[in-house]
Protein backbone atom coordinates (compact mmCIF):
# COMPACT_ATOMS: atom_id res chain seq x y z
CA UNK A 1 0.00 0.00 0.00
CA UNK A 2 1.44 3.48 -0.86
CA UNK A 3 0.94 5.97 1.24
CA UNK A 4 -2.40 7.47 0.34
CA UNK A 5 -4.06 3.61 1.14
CA UNK A 6 -4.34 2.53 -2.27
CA UNK A 7 -2.85 -0.64 -3.49
CA UNK A 8 0.64 -0.63 -5.46
CA UNK A 9 -0.09 -1.31 -8.93
CA UNK A 10 1.79 -4.97 -9.81
CA UNK A 11 2.09 -4.51 -13.77
CA UNK A 12 4.46 -1.59 -15.38
CA UNK A 13 2.85 0.23 -18.29
CA UNK A 14 4.37 -1.64 -20.63
CA UNK A 15 2.80 -4.70 -19.45
CA UNK A 16 -1.06 -3.26 -19.04
CA UNK A 17 -0.25 -2.39 -23.05
CA UNK A 18 1.07 -5.47 -24.05
CA UNK A 19 -1.79 -7.30 -22.43
CA UNK A 20 -4.17 -4.95 -24.15
CA UNK A 21 -2.43 -5.36 -27.33
CA UNK A 22 -2.77 -9.29 -26.96
CA UNK A 23 -6.32 -8.82 -25.86
CA UNK A 24 -7.26 -6.46 -29.24
CA UNK A 25 -5.59 -8.42 -31.24
CA UNK A 26 -6.83 -12.14 -30.61
CA UNK A 27 -10.37 -10.55 -30.30
CA UNK A 28 -10.06 -9.04 -33.90
CA UNK A 29 -9.04 -12.24 -35.13
CA UNK A 30 -11.48 -13.99 -33.20
CA UNK A 31 -14.27 -11.50 -34.42
CA UNK A 32 -12.76 -11.91 -38.29
CA UNK A 33 -12.91 -16.12 -38.24
CA UNK A 34 -16.55 -15.93 -37.10
CA UNK A 35 -17.40 -13.64 -39.84
CA UNK A 36 -15.78 -15.02 -42.72
CA UNK A 37 -17.14 -18.61 -41.70
CA UNK A 38 -20.61 -16.81 -41.50
CA UNK A 39 -20.14 -15.23 -44.92
CA UNK A 40 -19.02 -19.00 -46.10
CA UNK A 41 -21.23 -20.27 -48.41
CA UNK A 42 -20.69 -24.36 -49.71
CA UNK A 43 -21.89 -25.57 -52.83
CA UNK A 44 -21.52 -28.43 -54.60
CA UNK A 45 -18.64 -27.04 -57.07
CA UNK A 46 -17.91 -24.26 -55.48
CA UNK A 47 -17.34 -22.18 -52.11
CA UNK A 48 -18.39 -18.80 -52.16
CA UNK A 49 -18.79 -15.65 -49.74
CA UNK A 50 -21.73 -13.78 -49.19
CA UNK A 51 -21.14 -10.89 -47.02
CA UNK A 52 -24.51 -9.55 -45.05
CA UNK A 53 -25.48 -7.77 -41.87
CA UNK A 54 -25.45 -11.28 -40.37
CA UNK A 55 -21.55 -11.44 -41.25
CA UNK A 56 -20.92 -8.09 -38.84
CA UNK A 57 -23.19 -8.93 -36.10
CA UNK A 58 -20.64 -12.31 -36.14
CA UNK A 59 -17.97 -10.42 -36.17
CA UNK A 60 -19.33 -7.86 -33.41
CA UNK A 61 -20.06 -10.48 -31.04
CA UNK A 62 -16.85 -12.93 -31.34
CA UNK A 63 -15.02 -9.29 -30.76
CA UNK A 64 -17.16 -8.23 -28.26
CA UNK A 65 -16.88 -11.71 -26.88
CA UNK A 66 -13.09 -12.70 -26.92
CA UNK A 67 -11.86 -8.74 -25.63
CA UNK A 68 -14.18 -8.59 -22.80
CA UNK A 69 -13.23 -11.83 -21.67
CA UNK A 70 -9.63 -11.79 -22.55
CA UNK A 71 -9.33 -8.02 -21.10
CA UNK A 72 -11.30 -9.42 -17.45
CA UNK A 73 -8.91 -12.26 -17.52
CA UNK A 74 -5.67 -10.14 -18.37
CA UNK A 75 -6.42 -7.13 -15.75
CA UNK A 76 -7.57 -9.23 -12.95
CA UNK A 77 -5.29 -11.96 -12.94
CA UNK A 78 -5.33 -14.63 -10.78
CA UNK A 79 -7.82 -12.98 -8.89
CA UNK A 80 -10.17 -14.15 -11.79
CA UNK A 81 -12.79 -17.17 -10.27
CA UNK A 82 -11.55 -20.05 -11.55
CA UNK A 83 -15.64 -20.98 -12.61
CA UNK A 84 -15.17 -17.93 -14.72
CA UNK A 85 -12.00 -18.45 -16.48
CA UNK A 86 -13.04 -22.22 -17.31
CA UNK A 87 -16.30 -21.10 -18.30
CA UNK A 88 -15.51 -17.85 -20.78
CA UNK A 89 -12.69 -20.27 -22.38
CA UNK A 90 -16.02 -23.10 -23.13
CA UNK A 91 -18.20 -20.65 -24.37
CA UNK A 92 -15.15 -19.22 -26.59
CA UNK A 93 -14.60 -22.95 -27.49
CA UNK A 94 -18.24 -23.47 -28.66
CA UNK A 95 -18.04 -20.75 -30.72
CA UNK A 96 -15.34 -21.06 -32.71
CA UNK A 97 -16.43 -25.01 -32.97
CA UNK A 98 -20.30 -23.13 -34.36
CA UNK A 99 -18.54 -21.43 -36.47
CA UNK A 100 -16.11 -24.23 -38.06
CA UNK A 101 -19.17 -26.13 -38.18
CA UNK A 102 -21.95 -23.73 -39.60
CA UNK A 103 -20.34 -23.22 -43.46
CA UNK A 104 -21.41 -27.16 -43.64
CA UNK A 105 -25.22 -26.44 -42.51
CA UNK A 106 -26.33 -26.73 -46.58
CA UNK A 107 -24.30 -30.53 -46.79
CA UNK A 108 -26.68 -33.51 -47.40
CA UNK A 109 -26.31 -35.96 -44.70
CA UNK A 110 -23.97 -38.16 -47.00
CA UNK A 111 -21.20 -35.76 -47.50
CA UNK A 112 -21.61 -34.96 -43.40
CA UNK A 113 -20.24 -38.08 -42.38
CA UNK A 114 -17.08 -37.75 -44.53
CA UNK A 115 -16.96 -33.68 -43.22
CA UNK A 116 -17.19 -35.04 -39.94
CA UNK A 117 -14.43 -37.29 -40.19
CA UNK A 118 -12.08 -34.78 -41.73
CA UNK A 119 -12.80 -32.50 -38.48
CA UNK A 120 -12.25 -35.31 -36.54
CA UNK A 121 -8.94 -36.30 -37.95
CA UNK A 122 -7.66 -32.69 -37.94
CA UNK A 123 -9.28 -32.36 -34.49
CA UNK A 124 -7.08 -35.08 -33.48
CA UNK A 125 -4.14 -33.67 -35.31
CA UNK A 126 -4.47 -30.41 -33.35
CA UNK A 127 -4.75 -31.61 -30.21
CA UNK A 128 -1.69 -33.71 -30.42
CA UNK A 129 0.82 -31.05 -31.38
CA UNK A 130 -1.10 -28.77 -28.31
CA UNK A 131 -0.13 -31.87 -26.46
CA UNK A 132 3.53 -31.50 -27.35
CA UNK A 133 3.39 -27.88 -27.16
CA UNK A 134 2.10 -27.99 -23.69
CA UNK A 135 4.84 -30.50 -22.89
CA UNK A 136 7.55 -28.95 -23.87
CA UNK A 137 6.66 -25.80 -22.10
CA UNK A 138 6.40 -27.91 -18.96
CA UNK A 139 10.00 -29.28 -19.34
CA UNK A 140 11.03 -26.02 -19.85
CA UNK A 141 9.30 -24.62 -16.92
CA UNK A 142 10.59 -27.22 -14.65
CA UNK A 143 14.25 -26.78 -16.03
CA UNK A 144 13.76 -22.76 -15.08
CA UNK A 145 13.23 -23.92 -11.69
CA UNK A 146 15.99 -25.92 -11.51
CA UNK A 147 18.34 -23.62 -12.66
CA UNK A 148 16.91 -20.76 -10.87
CA UNK A 149 17.30 -23.07 -7.51
CA UNK A 150 21.16 -23.71 -8.13
CA UNK A 151 21.71 -20.29 -8.85
CA UNK A 152 19.83 -19.39 -5.46
CA UNK A 153 21.22 -21.90 -3.22
CA UNK A 154 24.80 -23.06 -5.00
CA UNK A 155 26.52 -24.36 -1.91
CA UNK A 156 23.80 -26.77 -1.06
CA UNK A 157 23.94 -27.86 -4.56
CA UNK A 158 27.59 -28.67 -4.89
CA UNK A 159 27.86 -30.89 -1.34
CA UNK A 160 25.07 -32.69 -2.49
CA UNK A 161 26.46 -36.03 -3.70
CA UNK A 162 25.35 -37.15 -7.20
CA UNK A 163 23.47 -40.23 -8.02
CA UNK A 164 25.43 -43.01 -9.77
CA UNK A 165 24.61 -43.36 -12.92
CA UNK A 166 24.64 -47.00 -14.65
Amino acid sequence: MNKKGKPLETESKSERDFSTIVAFLSAFGFGAILALLQALRVSKPEFSFHVTNWTAIAFLVGFSSAFAYLRFVFTCGDRTPRLFRRGGLVVLLVMAVGGLLYPFRSLSVDKLANMFAGVGAALCFIAVGLTLIWRIALTADREEQKQEAKEQNPAAMESRPEAPSE
